[in-house]
């Protein structure tokens, strides 16, 4: 019992950092907790009803093609429906919390707050619960990042709709698209080394690499949005009119 709970306490206190790290990206108009919180568990939502979609479509695809779906429609299925419910979870922030949602990077943060409770409902799910050894496996910290940095990609688009940005479903659109394409290419080159270990023992240098360029492809557009981002948010927080004394501004 004790080693689950050090586990556990683990994999909270990497996703408290990696939170942490992102949440100091917002400079202008610090985001509430319970708007934060409502993401994650949105987040972790959107995950378990995006298995059960993946299943469904895999059913379909079987009924159809009468056969099974590839690592490629399988990886497919996945980027699609789970990027779908994070920009979803970020969505219904932006409709319960408006007052909170004024910030053009609010959509990367609430996205990635979103993506971070997609990955803590995944890792529970590969974990489980046995009481076995007290070590975080080696991967979990990278599904953390990962599903974090695809929902903050995914909802950035949204957060120019803050700004009344012309062109923000445009961006919205692209930013989805974008988080979907990272996710779809990152579980083909999953897929195919988890089937290559099972088969062979090992993972070639190849997917290795390829698992590596993609993930560093993901943290530089989203530090590229964050950058931008904060640039938007200071010419929106320069122009707003100061509040008059003992007023919220």
């Amino acid at each position: 019992m004790l080693s689950l709970v050090a586990l556990y306490a683990t994999l909270l206190l990497c996703a408290a950092g990696i939170g942490a790290l992102v949440y100091r990206y917002d400079l202008y108009d610090k985001e509430p907790p319970r708007p934060l919180a409502l993401a994650v568990v949105l987040g972790a939502a959107s995950i378990w009803i995006a298995g059960r979609v993946q299943g469904v479509l895999i059913d379909i695809t079987v009924d159809v093609a009468h056969e099974a779906a590839g690592n490629t429609m399988w990886a497919l299925f996945a980027g699609v429906s789970e990027e779908v419910g994070k920009i979803a979870a970020v969505f219904v922030v932006l409709l319960v919390f408006p007052r909170h949602f004024n910030d053009p990077l609010d959509g990367l943060i609430y996205g990635s707050f979103a993506g971070m409770g997609a990955a803590l409902e995944e890792s529970v799910f590969f974990v489980g619960f046995n009481d076995g050894s007290p070590f975080l496996p080696g991967q979990e910290p990278v599904r953390l990042a990962g599903h974090l940095i695809m929902g903050g990609i995914g909802g950035f688009g949204l957060g120019l709709r803050a700004m009344r940005h012309p062109r923000w479903r445009l961006a919205a659109a692209a930013s989805f698209a974008g988080a979907a394409l990272l996710h779809t290419l990152w579980d083909v080159v999953a897929f195919g080394a988890a089937d290559e270990y099972d088969l062979r023992g090992r993972v070639s240098a190849w997917r290795t690499a390829a698992g590596v360029v993609l993930m560093l492809l993901g943290m530089v557009a989203f530090r590229w949005m964050v950058s931008r981002g904060a640039a938007l948010s200071k010419r929106v927080f320069d122009t707003r009119p100061e509040a008059p004394p003992g007023e919220p501004a």
